[in-house]
């Protein structure tokens, strides 16, 4: 991968290039002293997150309410009158989640290893535009 990697002087001088040479072409790396930086548009990362998805556990209390939980994300629980309501909260709290994990608590989360296996769903779940679109990622 060294090889593919243009030095990080090289792309501020033609940044312009650089990022419509990732976005129209290919992904880029950047190295800068030790540290090398991937570049990938949209549709590329779709595809490294396509076969994610989501499994709920959704279970009737004695309330004849729903309780879910999600495998993956394992801190999700969250309640519901009906099966639907349950499953509409838990793609709800998907989205919170990754707002959270991608905004305030990057650096907590992903060095947590607890934490850090959730980042690739995190970024599937920040790549749809609705809550039925994630609700659609999760299987029940």
């Amino acid at each position: 991968m060294l090889q593919l990697a243009e030095k990080a002087s090289d792309v501020r001088q033609h940044f312009s290039e650089f990022v419509d040479t990732v976005v129209r072409d290919r992904p880029g790396f950047v190295t800068r002293n030790r540290d090398i930086l991937a570049a990938l548009n949209l549709e590329h990362l779709a595809v490294l997150v396509e076969p994610l998805q989501f499994h709920a556990n959704l279970e009737s209390d004695e309330n004849q309410e729903y309780v879910g939980t999600v495998d993956e994300v394992e801190d999700i629980v969250v309640g519901g009158a009906t099966k639907d309501e349950a499953m509409t909260a838990i793609a709800q709290m998907l989205i919170e989640y990754a707002e959270d994990y991608l905004t305030d608590s990057f650096r907590l989360y992903f060095n947590a290893p607890n934490r850090r296996k959730h980042f690739p769903y995190v970024l599937k779940v920040a790549m749809l535009d609705t809550v039925d679109d994630v609700k659609r990622l999760i299987h029940a």
